[in-house]
């Protein structure tokens, strides 16, 4: 009952963040929180609860559908353990996930609308707004489980 009232309220959180555009997205956040918990057996629920709110993310915001999580797999197979192993920082490694979060993601869509000859998505100034509260959200989630 838990899980459905929180999957709820993730996709009210969704319809509001597109009325009003000063709430923070929250996917550097999720996408953290998938990033640490991917290979957990008794997070496996809330990790694909975190793909699908990156997935109605993508549908809400006009990106291509599921580019979040082959932005996420790219990243994670590529570049997870090269990020643990060169900073020693825990806040530096979260903020750099929340960074590549949205950096990676909308490269992604860029690359995308390039090879099909479409027009990109917009990079405007609320995305330094959602990166900058998506870090300090993150940090002080995950402090202790990086």
């Amino acid at each position: 009952m838990k899980l459905l009232f929180f999957a709820i309220g993730l996709l009210l959180y969704q319809i509001l963040s597109s009325l009003y555009i000063f709430m923070p997205l929250f996917v550097g956040v999720f996408f953290t929180y998938i990033v640490i918990n991917f290979e957990d057996e008794k997070s496996k629920i809330y990790v694909y609860l975190a793909f699908a709110y990156l997935t109605i993310y993508d549908l809400n915001k006009g990106f291509y559908l599921f580019s979040s999580i082959v932005s996420f797999i790219f990243f994670y197979y590529i570049f997870v353990e090269k990020i643990r192993n060169f900073y020693s920082c825990r806040s530096c490694i979260v903020a750099t996930y929340v960074v590549a979060a949205y950096l990676g993601h909308f490269a992604l869509n860029m690359f995308i609308a390039y090879i099909l000859n479409a027009d990109g998505p917009t990079f405007s100034q609320w995305y330094f707004y959602y990166i900058l509260l998506d870090i300090l959200i993150a940090i002080v989630l995950f402090k202790g489980k990086v």
